[in-house]
């Protein structure tokens, strides 16, 4: 392994003559060097030699580190050109953009588990930084929670996760929410500093300063963990089971779900804030957002359901089918694997929908999609007025969270789900096509050339599907947060008003 100090670094014209290991240290460390130097130009210089390194002779655990220190060097590039400057908060930003897409081009890559356990908790810890930097604070959670599944002691990963939590608290509009989760963000960062020798850069400063300011505004007793598990889950054995399946895969619409599997979080509680409309208006906001998360309440227990195939459903008794040799799967409960799937996916154009009307974009109702919100251009290059100047971190989240979907061919440079392109095109066949679900790919391999149909395992589609559902989840938190943040702003004094929510609908009317 070479040793070289950053002025023999940035004088390097060629890395062609490197073993494959060496190349990659010699990138990670270029990066490195030259962030901890405020050295631009020597970020952009381990960019150019970058290019150099042939991707197909690096092992697998090479190509997981590249990729790692790929993300590196764009945050890097993005904090020394704007730390501390009003574009910091730009929705738009192709570093940020570069940087996720590298750090989950690493989490997917083969090499990954078996890279260093230290590595693994890197990777995740910096993917949960950058989500929460770009207001997808929910979804952060769950890359700390498995940096900590990983070393259960990993002093970033608790100190990230303690700052995330209380940004996310803060957020919150619920008082009693915001309050549990500072009280859990005191803890984390406590856990966190306790081992500061072990922490990155400036980050036990920053750490402690947080940590010293939860202790200067919240009194001592107050911070005390509170419990959580109070709440029963019912008698009913089905309700119950059902109920501790959403916590254990945090699906409710409730923060407190991120914190854990606790009984408290086992409803959906979150609604829209108190909002005020005109008194001619109708309440559209609120029962659009009500169909989403009906909508999404049903994509949930139908992915539960669609697990619990014990036996042939009734709905399928009468039904014979031919058998194509191929271990296809035909049943009831595939079908409700399918409709979570789309149902899933189709809340997010809802939600676009909600704030195109909410935000008064006044984008033509057939041209509005969740992908194409935020543009002032079908090219999706510009991005709309509001937006340029919007402070609002949820909705900020929400834009970004838009680039996990793709849409059309010339649109997978926009995009930071590696697999955002499969997704769209598994929608495209259930909706239009076919999709054949196969029990286990072993027993047959499928002819791509000549199928006409979409082929995917059981157990890779319900991957994906609930993975697309608690996109749709962390969707709608960041729907009502940012509608909240919005409504703080509005002075309607002079305006006859109409103040909506508060109650909910009964019983009786939910038929």
């Amino acid at each position: 392994m070479l040793n070289m100090n950053h002025e023999d670094l940035l004088k390097l014209e060629t890395i062609e003559d490197l073993s494959p290991s060496d190349q990659v240290h010699t990138i990670g460390s270029l990066f490195d060097f030259s962030y901890d130097h405020n050295n631009i130009q020597g970020v952009e210089h381990g960019f150019k030699l970058s290019e150099q390194i042939d991707r197909e002779k690096l092992s697998d655990e090479d190509y997981t580190v590249l990729h790692y220190d790929l993300a590196n060097g764009w945050s890097y590039l993005r904090k020394l050109k704007y730390r501390f400057t009003k574009s910091d908060w730009d929705f738009q930003m192709d570093e940020l953009m570069h940087e996720i897409f590298y750090l989950r081009k690493a989490v997917a890559s083969p090499g990954f588990h078996i890279v260093q356990k230290e590595r693994q908790c890197q990777i995740y810890t910096n993917l949960g930084s950058s989500f929460s930097y770009i207001g997808r604070f929910v979804e952060a959670q769950d890359y700390w929670n498995k940096a900590l599944a990983i070393i259960p002691h990993f002093p970033m990963a608790l100190g990230n996760k303690g700052n995330g939590l209380y940004y996310y608290g803060r957020m919150l509009f619920d008082e009693i929410h915001a309050n549990i989760f500072i009280i859990y963000a005191y803890h984390f960062l406590e856990s966190g500093l306790s081992l500061r020798q072990y922490l990155e850069g400036d980050a036990e400063q920053g750490f402690q300063s947080l940590k010293d300011h939860i202790e200067n505004n919240v009194p001592k007793d107050f911070l005390q963990l509170p419990d959580l598990n109070t709440y029963e889950l019912g008698d009913d054995v089905q309700l119950k089971q059902y109920r501790q399946w959403c916590l254990d895969n945090k699906l409710y619409i409730n923060p407190l779900n991120d914190l854990g599997a606790y009984t408290v979080a086992c409803h959906d509680c979150l609604n829209l804030p108190t909002m005020i409309i005109p008194a001619k208006r109708p309440p559209v906001c609120l029962n659009l957002f009500n169909q989403i998360k009906q909508e999404y309440a049903t994509a949930r227990y139908s992915l539960y359901q669609s697990n619990m195939g014990y036996s042939q459903h009734i709905s399928d008794i009468d039904v014979p089918l031919m058998d194509s040799m191929e271990t296809v799967r035909y049943s009831y409960y595939i079908e409700q694997l399918k409709i979570a799937f789309r149902l899933s996916y189709s809340i997010l154009d809802k939600i676009a929908y909600l704030l195109n009307d909410y935000l008064e974009l006044q984008i033509p109702e057939r041209q509005v999609s969740f992908k194409s919100l935020w543009y002032s251009d079908h090219k999706k290059k510009a991005l709309g007025s509001f937006f340029i100047s919007s402070d609002n971190w949820a909705l900020r989240g929400l834009f970004w969270l838009s680039k996990d979907l793709y849409e059309k061919s010339n649109d997978f440079d926009s995009v930071l789900e590696p697999e955002a392109k499969e997704i769209a095109e598994i929608r495209n066949f259930i909706e239009h096509k076919g999709l054949k679900v196969l029990a286990d790919v072993s027993f047959w391999q499928p002819d791509y050339e000549t199928d006409i149909s979409y082929t995917i395992t059981r157990n890779d589609l319900e991957k994906k599907t609930i993975n697309l559902l608690k996109l749709a989840r962390a969707a709608i938190i960041y729907t009502a947060i940012a509608i909240s943040h919005e409504e703080n702003k509005k002075d309607y004094s002079d305006v006859r008003t109409i103040p909506i929510g508060g109650n909910t609908i009964p019983p009786f009317m939910r038929v």
